[in-house]
């Protein structure tokens, strides 16, 4: 399974495709500098193979490198995620 996670931000979101066919995606709006994490949707059949932690990480990852902006997990899947994954813990601070 090849994925491609990308940044659409005239929807507020960063969705996941597996080729042109969407396979799940994590809502955010921005207040001020924090980017708030709001809802994770995977298709049932999806879910279970890694693809909603591949969209968190892609989203962490972005913030780290391109931002100064801090993470905000509303969302319980991106809550559980960031708990199991303790590398980006300085994104909900900083």
């Amino acid at each position: 399974m090849s994925l491609t996670v990308r940044h659409e931000p005239d929807a507020d979101r960063y969705a996941v495709y597996e080729g042109d066919e969407l396979q799940g995606f994590i809502i955010y709006e921005h207040a001020g500098t924090t980017l708030r994490l709001l809802h994770a949707e995977v298709p049932p059949m999806m879910r279970n193979k890694g693809v909603g932690g591949e969209v968190v990480r892609v989203i962490l990852d972005h913030l780290r490198e391109e931002t100064s902006d801090r993470v905000q997990p509303v969302c319980g899947f991106v809550v559980t995620w960031m708990r199991r994954h303790p590398e980006y813990a300085e994104l909900t601070t900083r």
